[in-house]
């Protein structure tokens, strides 16, 4: 159970992170290109930041960023597809 607060707050990062990213590139490219590359910005930093873990870390930490991506990705790219396509 008390890891529960970790898996929210984890959750909440990196909802904020991802759609501020996908915000501030929205400025650059259209909605849906904005957020595929937030998706792949974000995950290539977080794919890097695991190589200096060590292995017994791993899985946690995987959990930690994986897992919110994989439940915020669906509705980023929700919001990018309803947004209105200015460029």
């Amino acid at each position: 159970m008390s890891d529960l607060p970790f898996a929210l707050l984890a959750l909440s990062y990196s909802g904020l992170v991802l759609f501020l990213l996908a915000h501030t590139l929205r400025k650059l490219y259209p909605p849906m290109r904005a957020a595929w590359t937030a998706l792949a910005i974000s995950a290539a930093v977080h794919g890097a930041t695991m190589l200096f873990l060590d292995a017994a870390n791993l899985p946690a930490a995987l959990a930690f960023w994986g897992v919110p991506h994989l439940l915020l990705a669906p509705l980023l790219l929700w919001t990018a597809h309803r947004a209105p396509k200015d460029r």
